[in-house]
């Protein structure tokens, strides 16, 4: 089994990129049980609960991050979508994203003369938490449309699941329409599954399709204005 210092993770929070001054970045996936016992059986017996994320981080305090945290304390999650990426943000590694409810918020964890202002942060998913791979990488200023060739073997799609896609716009001038295509190994008939809302500026969306989806390969699909420039990430899994 490979193991990895995490040295580059990234954290990104709505239509931000935040993770320069996060040091410590924590998620949880759970699920609670039920018991569901009955006479007769002959050990304790649970039926699958209802699955749960709760976020931490911690990280020194900026003023630029500060705003952007504080505005979504206490809101309703559904547009404040977090994603993290625990290597790092090139194409194909891992991500995991949810819409979050952000709980708690200290912005001066620590009153120590000559130390590090420091900050602390946390939340609870407000929906359902998707383990995914990063399609569209972030940290260019793309001008021009595209796709996320080639087409990803990430698995067909059963009746009880569905695919997701995250997408955060970092930085927006222009329109900016995404579509997430399946198909077949060679790609040659594609199939639009998901379609986010067009973007005019920075902000970010989880939109799903439910299965049964027989393709197993998938790709993202983006169309930019003329003149226009957009960053952006998108990361697909299906849960």
């Amino acid at each position: 089994m490979a193991t990895r210092v995490q040295t580059d993770s990234s954290l990104f929070f709505g239509g931000y990129d935040i993770s320069g001054v996060f040091n410590a970045i924590s998620l949880t996936v759970g699920g609670g049980g039920q018991d569901d016992t009955v006479f007769g059986d002959e050990t304790v017996s649970n039926a699958a609960g209802l699955s749960a994320l709760a976020f931490e981080g911690e990280g020194y305090w900026s003023s630029t991050e500060d705003a952007v945290i504080e505005a979504s304390l206490g809101i309703d999650s559904s547009s404040t979508i977090l994603t993290v990426a625990p290597v790092n943000s090139t194409k194909g590694q891992p991500t995991y994203f949810a819409p979050l409810q952000e709980a708690e918020y200290n912005p001066y964890n620590t009153g120590t003369v000559g130390e590090m202002l420091a900050f602390r942060v946390s939340g609870t998913g407000r929906g359902t938490p998707v383990s995914g791979d990063i399609y569209v990488a972030p940290g260019t200023n793309r001008t021009t449309s595209g796709t996320s060739t080639p087409p990803v073997q990430q698995g067909s799609v059963s009746a009880t699941q569905k695919v997701y896609s995250s997408l955060h716009v970092l930085s927006a001038s222009g329109t900016l329409d995404v579509t997430v295509k399946s198909d077949e190994s060679g790609f040659s008939s594609p199939t639009t599954r998901i379609t986010h809302e067009e973007f005019t500026s920075i902000g970010a969306e989880i939109k799903s399709a439910d299965g049964p989806i027989a393709d197993d390969y998938w790709r993202v699909d983006f169309t930019i204005s003329a003149g226009g420039s957009f960053d952006f990430i998108v990361s697909l899994g299906i849960t």
